[in-house]
């Protein structure tokens, strides 16, 4: 008599695996983005060591009396620096989840990451004009990348299952800007609680970045080409 039997099921991959393997190939522009960035905080902490910490930062965060005196590039360097390991943590995280949908999208050969980057920059750049422009006169300053990666939220909030864009003013849009306003609200407690224990108060969350970056990647994804091959054959 024949035996039957049941056929071997593949053991799934794991998710960590899944990721690198998209961060190293389709992705490759944001897994690069995402290594420079730990690259440059791994900088900041020999920089504490070595006691000109202070200086980097003065350098390079975003600090509206510095810009009014011509340090006319930190809305764009403030988007590569960071104010610990949590926060740069928190922020490759996101990163990495919110990324992969808008790198591939884009094209994964040197355009595509070109493009990539050009994006991610214009929302954090977006992000900090906001900030500058909302605290013009303070003595507050920011640092991280979170309103290039609320951009990429922004962007992502348009995509459709088909890899089109949603109007702006669509439901999807607006659940998905809900839950941007959600988040935010949550970190302002969070970041509010913090600054009271620490002592130094504020809210230590720097949301304006995070709207002007959100609101620029609603908008700007439509004028960055869709490079996905099946976008590209005629209909």
């Amino acid at each position: 008599m024949d035996e039957t039997t049941r056929p071997i099921e593949p053991t799934p991959e794991p998710g960590w695996r899944r990721t690198l393997r998209l961060l190293t190939g389709p992705a490759w522009a944001l897994g690069a983005l995402t290594l420079v960035l730990w690259i440059v905080s791994g900088v900041q902490f020999l920089a504490k060591t070595q006691g000109w910490e202070e200086a980097m930062f003065a350098l390079g965060s975003l600090y509206p009396p510095y810009f009014r005196q011509g340090f006319l590039w930190t809305p764009l360097t403030h988007i590569f620096l960071h104010g610990g390991l949590l926060h740069i943590f928190m922020n490759t995280t996101a990163l990495v989840s919110l990324g992969p949908a808008i790198a591939v999208r884009l094209g994964s050969d040197l355009k595509g990451g070109l493009l990539f980057w050009a994006f991610f920059l214009i929302c954090g750049v977006a992000g900090g004009l906001l900030f500058l422009g909302l605290h013009w006169n303070a003595e507050v300053s920011a640092v991280g990348a979170s309103g290039a990666i609320c951009g990429l939220w922004g962007a992502v909030a348009r995509l459709t299952e088909n890899g089109e864009l949603a109007p702006v003013f669509s439901r999807q849009v607006g659940k998905q800007t809900w839950s941007f306003v959600v988040m935010n609200l949550v970190l302002i407690a969070i970041g509010f609680g913090i600054g009271r224990a620490s002592g130094e108060g504020g809210l230590m969350i720097a949301w304006e970045c995070h709207v002007g970056g959100f609101i620029a990647g609603l908008f700007l994804v439509e004028m960055f080409p869709a490079r996905y091959w099946w976008l590209r054959q005629p209909r």
